[in-house]
């Protein structure tokens, strides 16, 4: 007998790309080099992918899902202010509003 086979979602393409549906941020961090001589450092976060397994997690930076995935920024802001924010993720006005996801 054989194990089950997991069925991964396929996605939808948007503009030619494919587009994936982003369950819930679930960290941050600073990424890139402050001693460099003109630090790029930014925020990345740690992606949880909607019929994905944890260890298809992934970090990736704001602008790849900033159009999508704004909900899922909020609640984990909400959850850990103290972590690593991009200064573009908008501040919740409804704080414990249920997240919808996003596309990649």
């Amino acid at each position: 007998m054989g194990r089950p086979q997991k069925i991964i979602p396929t996605p939808d393409i948007v503009e030619n790309e494919p587009s994936y549906v982003v369950a819930e941020v679930v960290d941050s961090r600073w990424y890139g080099n402050p001693k460099s001589k003109f630090p790029q450092r930014f925020v990345q976060y740690m992606v949880d992918w909607e019929g994905y397994s944890p260890e298809e997690n992934s970090w990736e930076p704001f602008e790849i899902i900033e159009d999508t995935a704004m909900q899922a920024f909020q609640q984990f802001h909400d959850r850990y202010p103290s972590k690593p924010k991009d200064n573009r993720v908008i501040d919740n006005p409804n704080p414990g509003t249920k997240c919808n996801g996003g596309t990649l």
